[in-house]
């Protein structure tokens, strides 16, 4: 299961139940990681949004390559348990995590 969260659309952002796509990677995760996600998909941010969000927290706690650097969440892919970071325009970084506690793996 692959996404994008390079552009988010609007109808996305002000979604107030989860879509099929979001309870799918949802069900990916361990039980406390998805109330975790739950409790703060909430006032227009989406599962998607806090999964990438929490994904790019645990990258800059584990000890990021290049700390102070801007950084934006463009794909997440469950099935492989892979983040894909960009740096800038043509500047990815591809990351392994664990797809049930969404702690990176180093």
């Amino acid at each position: 299961m692959a996404l994008s969260l390079a552009a988010p659309s609007p109808a996305l952002a002000q979604a107030s139940t989860p879509s099929t796509f979001e309870r799918a990677m949802l069900a990916e995760l361990d039980a406390p990681t998805r109330a975790e996600v739950e409790r703060r998909a909430v006032a227009g941010n989406t599962v998607k949004g806090v999964i990438g969000t929490i994904l790019l927290n645990n990258y800059y706690a584990a000890g990021a390559r290049r700390p102070g650097r801007a950084l934006t969440v463009v794909a997440i892919d469950f099935s492989l348990g892979v983040v894909v970071f960009r740096r800038a325009a043509n500047v990815f970084e591809v990351q392994r995590f664990n797809p049930q506690t969404l702690r990176l793996l180093r």
